[in-house]
């Protein structure tokens, strides 16, 4: 029996702060938290934004590296009906812009100085009213206050030190309907604008789900390094380990040698990792598969078979094993379990998680496939999303009238039921983890002079899954550079949207009568083009 079952955060954090008690929940540089700790710092974390004068209904923004703090502030705001918006830290000028506006978040919490990125200059820079003015301003209508987690450089009228806030204030109401929206989450699907992702209280729910393929208990301890703002970090990380009272060790970022030594001291049985994070680890002058030996298995952020089995092999780690999902399902709906069968972990994602129910139609049709022939993945159950944020239309179109969230992927379910998923139908693809969307990147691209038109695939990458290969088409009499591209777009995009390659030709592939641009034959161009060198594109 779930014991998250129609819980909401408050009291799922009280469950776990009562079950768990004095046991380490969360250990970050030289400080341990236990999961009493964590219920006394989310209530802290309430009653300051209460303080701050948030009601619940408001949305805050969290813009917030790998560190307690976004635990925290995120478990705190849920608990009061406040919602949280989290937002990849990567993201540039235009897009964090207009995430915060389109969220309508009435604070933004960031880091002070001493991270990869001066956070607060560059929210000022955008809107110089934070640094001397009165808020809300433009390009933020709603935002009242800039909170730094840490003491900021200088003193701005607008900018609230989070480390002057009080420790003893009263702690609000919490909030006790389990549906209402518990968590903002950015995605960008297909479409050129970002859409934010509503995810209910049900998330502690999908985690003790999860966490029952993983066969975890207080003994085990989880490495995490990738980011928090994403699923994989903040559910598949902090709250499937929380939810078996296990111990998380947080990492700002990855470091090949942290982790090695993390693992054979701390005795880490589980890990978060990317394909690049291997890499890097069995490149190591300290890597030792001795030093491995207590891991074991963890989620690898890749669909290909091949980075799972290298991943299995290299660190000597057998309960790695894949999942399939979206953020607008709450994470994974499907998943194998750790000691699955290695032929069956190799050969699709797994099995539906308790009360999700999963459909194959055509794409064109919308009518059921039989076994094993290929079409649109339907989802259904608890942990599909409330809907896109002010986005009433787009909700309608991805989720059905009866149910069923549309995904946009492609895939199969086996005679067993487990499911095969292949790739995406429409445009974008997955690189290091986060969703592309193509338009997107195509609109930056067309915004460089010299250009026509342009087009963007996502192609094989060994390392990170998938990455892009944009296509050109120059302005007449112009012979724009195509590294200068790749350039100019790295100030402009979040760097796992950047293409890794530019190629100029003189026209697309396009299809008759409607004139579409086949981007299923730009893919491969792109690979015959490069050869060989599509396994070395992400070095």
């Amino acid at each position: 029996m779930n014991p998250f079952l129609d819980k909401t955060y408050a009291e799922a954090i009280s469950y776990i702060a009562e079950h768990y008690g004095d046991t380490i929940a969360l250990t970050y540089g030289d400080r341990d938290y236990s999961f009493r700790d964590i219920k006394r710092e989310a209530d802290l974390a309430s009653a300051r934004l209460a303080a701050l004068g948030v009601k619940p209904g408001e949305t805050v923004a969290l813009w917030i590296t790998n560190r307690p703090e976004f635990a925290w502030l995120w478990l705190g705001a849920a608990q009061m009906g406040v919602i949280p918006v989290v937002l990849n830290t990567r993201l540039r000028l235009a897009e964090f812009q207009y995430q915060i506006s389109q969220s309508e978040s009435v604070l933004v919490f960031v880091p002070g100085p001493g991270d990869f990125r001066n956070f607060l200059s560059e929210l000022a820079d955008v809107c110089p009213a934070i640094r001397e003015g009165e808020l809300p301003a433009e390009p933020f209508p709603h935002l009242r206050k800039v909170v730094s987690l840490d003491p900021p450089e200088e003193a701005w009228p607008n900018v609230i030190d989070y480390t002057t806030l009080g420790s003893e204030l009263p702690v609000p109401d919490y909030i006790d309907d389990p549906l209402a929206p518990g968590l903002i989450a950015y995605s960008s699907g297909t479409t050129s604008l970002p859409k934010g992702v509503m995810l209910s209280h049900c998330v502690w729910r999908k985690a003790h789900d999860i966490a029952g393929y993983l066969d975890l208990t207080p003994r085990d301890c989880l490495y995490l390094a990738v980011p928090l703002f994403g699923v994989f970090g903040f559910l598949n990380g902090l709250l499937v380990f929380w939810s078996q009272g296990s111990r998380i060790i947080l990492r700002e970022r990855f470091d090949a040698g942290d982790f090695i030594r993390t693992v054979r001291d701390d005795k880490c049985s589980f890990s978060q990792l990317m394909p690049a994070m291997v890499e890097r680890t069995i490149r190591h002058p300290e890597f030792e598969i001795e030093t491995m030996k207590t891991l074991r298995g963890g989620t690898l952020l890749s669909s290909r078979s091949e980075d799972l089995q290298r991943t299995i092999d290299m660190l000597d780690a057998p309960g790695f094993a894949p999942a399939y999902g979206l953020t607008e399902t709450t994470g994974p709906v499907t998943r194998c379990r750790w000691d699955d069968p290695l032929e069956a972990r190799l050969s699709h994602f797994g099995w539906p998680l308790p009360d999700c129910s999963i459909r194959i139609v055509g794409v064109e049709t919308g009518e059921d496939l039989p076994q094993g022939e290929e079409g649109e993945i339907l989802i259904r159950g608890y942990p599909v999303m409330l809907g896109y944020f002010r986005k009433a239309e787009q909700t309608a179109e991805t989720i059905l009238e009866n149910g069923w969230l549309k995904t946009g992927d492609l895939g199969f379910q086996n005679p067993d039921g487990s499911l095969k998923f292949l790739r995406r139908i429409k445009d974008g693809y997955k690189h290091k983890g986060f969703n592309v969307s193509t338009p997107e990147v195509e609109s930056a691209i067309l915004k460089i002079p010299g250009i026509d038109s342009a087009a963007v695939v996502g192609i094989p990458d060994p390392e990170f899954g998938e990455c892009g290969a944009a296509f050109i088409i120059p302005a007449k009499d112009a012979a724009p550079d195509p590294e200068e591209i790749i350039n100019h777009l790295r100030n402009e995009l979040a760097s796992f949207k950047v293409p890794k390659i530019v190629f100029a030709v003189d026209s697309f592939p396009l299809t008759s009568g409607t004139d579409k641009v086949q981007k299923f034959k730009l893919r491969d161009m792109a690979i015959e083009k490069l050869g060989d060198r599509v396994e070395q594109t992400s070095k």
